[in-house]
């Protein structure tokens, strides 16, 4: 659990603008007390309230990319990270943090990478090149995030309201599974899976699919680097859920005793 708070295509670029928005930033501290950080690009200001989950020691955020021309704040984790590493061979990774894969895979794929991410997430990044940014939210929502505007045409992006209702005209939930794009002005749907639009499910019931489906959703949220609280890992995540037809039950986590004996104690009835 972090705390994002972006004010984007703000008019105001000066030290007391920049003073205010750690001032909102603070609101969020309880969310993240490991670290603060904030970027300021012209009138676009990005900061994090950061709560050190996966590579501690040099995660900090916000993160760029190589010549930091894309800057991105995030709040939540990326699951599949070190496979998307692998799919960016010719990229320069600053940090190992999870999150790091998202600046440079906007850099390589554009708007359209955010499918590629399996994790809950929200998300602000600049791109500095042309003053445009993007905003999204994982599928279901597991992340908080809210979006409003400023009477001279800003757009102000937080993890909760308390960073938006002071200085916002209008604000709202940010819905999820959805992306707000500067480029086209508004948002737009990114999650489209397959069953989204079915009145009655198509995938018939099968009790050993959906078993192993939860157990892959609880290991990948053990992802961690230091101790402390597990994240909300028995909620399954929708993708685990479409992907039912055509898998098999195997048993691969021998090498996690803990959580093998965690995961026996529930059974499907």
């Amino acid at each position: 659990m972090c705390g994002i708070l972006a004010v984007l295509g703000c008019s105001d670029d000066s030290q007391a603008k920049r003073v205010r928005v750690l001032e909102l930033s603070r609101r969020l501290r309880h969310r993240g007390p490991d670290w603060s950080g904030l970027y300021q690009h012209g009138g676009s200001y990005l900061s994090h309230q950061r709560l050190a989950i996966i590579d501690p020691a040099s995660g900090d955020q916000p993160l760029f990319n190589e010549d930091q021309a894309i800057v991105v704040t995030v709040n939540g984790e990326i699951y599949n990270h070190e496979e998307l590493r692998k799919r960016l061979p010719n990229h320069k990774f600053r940090t190992g943090s999870d999150c790091d894969v998202i600046a440079h895979l906007y850099e390589e794929y554009g708007e359209n990478f955010v499918d590629m991410l399996d994790g809950m997430f929200s998300f602000v990044l600049l791109d500095t090149r042309d003053n445009s940014f993007i905003v999204a939210r994982d599928a279901i929502g597991i992340t908080p995030l809210y979006i409003g505007w400023g009477l001279d045409g800003s757009v102000w992006i937080s993890s909760e309201l308390k960073g938006l209702n002071d200085d916002c005209e209008h604000f709202e939930c940010f819905p999820p599974g959805h992306l707000y794009s500067s480029k086209s002005g508004g948002l737009r749907r990114w999650y489209n899976p397959p069953w989204f639009c079915e009145a009655i499910p198509s995938t018939p019931y099968d009790p050993l699919v959906l078993r192993n489906a939860f157990e892959k959703a609880v290991i990948k949220r053990l992802m961690t680097d230091t101790m402390g609280g597990t994240t909300p890992f028995l909620l399954c995540w929708p993708r685990e859920l479409t992907r039912f037809e055509g898998c098999t039950r195997s048993c691969r986590l021998s090498r996690e005793p803990s959580t093998m004996n965690f995961i026996s104690r529930f059974r499907m009835v």
